[in-house]
């Protein structure tokens, strides 16, 4: 039986068009990034109105803007990989994290003439599920029983076991995940992430979990990024199993995906 993997709220055809009803930035700068360096960056500091990108993508501006993972977007010339830019852009008042996503994608239809629309291919996916068939569980993922809303209410630093297990809360690294209160579900979205495809919770486990899972990323880190992955760990999909009791399970399923119609290079200040 295939999977159906919904992502988008919606799947209706969005295509872009800077006028003046939709809200935009007050003062933008875009410009082409020559310096060869490595490392991206983008900000958007709550309350400010601001958003910068220093040495970003345009292909990175793109999902960051629209909100999704590199899989979801299809489409496009290949020199929105290889193309960099600066920004810097504010908003003439205070305005939402949602209302600056909605500003960039403005600012992309008038610098780059982005015009995209969405749409739903089937494509592989996985399900999560337990792996073993008398449904043990391994023995980095347990059933949470801290009060996380008691935690919250004290105002204070999320509690860790002497294991290093961290309670309602979630930290994560490029090899591993510690997350205190996590439900599957949202353990599935994490995994999304990570293996670079739909994952979908099919556990039927209820409730929250604490766990720990440790493994080798699936892609090589990124120039500048901490070497910190034990090179001995095991793949994701070993770890799954090995550490959680879990597994991923190849499938196909309907994606809803971001098509680029058309992208121009950067029309500059």
């Amino acid at each position: 039986m295939r999977t159906r993997a919904f992502i988008c709220a919606t799947c209706v055809a969005a295509v872009l068009a800077a006028h003046g009803q939709e809200l935009s930035f007050d003062v933008v700068s875009v410009k082409v990034n020559t310096s060869g360096g490595a490392i991206s960056r983008m900000a958007a500091p709550a309350g400010t109105g601001r958003f910068e990108a220093t040495n970003v993508p345009v292909r990175m501006l793109i999902l960051n803007a629209y909100g999704i993972p590199a899989f979801q977007l299809t489409g496009g010339p290949s020199w929105i990989e290889s193309m960099r830019v600066d920004v810097v852009a504010r908003a003439a008042t205070s305005v939402t994290r949602d209302e600056i996503s909605q500003m960039v994608r403005g600012l992309l239809a008038d610098r780059f003439n982005l015009v995209v629309h969405r749409e739903q291919r089937e494509m592989p996916v996985y399900s999560l599920v337990v792996a073993r068939d008398d449904r043990r569980l391994g023995p980095r993922l347990n059933a949470a029983t801290t009060n996380c809303a008691a935690v919250t209410a004290t105002g204070g630093a999320a509690p860790q076991l002497p294991s290093g297990q961290l309670l309602c809360t979630t930290r994560m690294s490029p090899a591993s995940i510690n997350a205190g209160g996590m439900t599957m579900a949202r353990l599935a979205q994490t995994l999304s992430g990570i293996v670079g495809r739909v994952v979908t919770d099919e556990t039927t486990l209820p409730g929250t979990y604490d766990l720990q899972l440790t493994f080798t990323p699936e892609q090589p880190l990124p120039p500048g990024a901490a070497q910190s992955a034990d090179p001995d760990a095991p793949s994701i999909f070993a770890a799954l199993q090995e550490q959680l009791g879990l597994k991923l399970n190849t499938t196909r399923g309907m994606v809803d995906v971001l098509v680029i119609d058309r992208v121009d290079p950067l029309k500059e200040n």
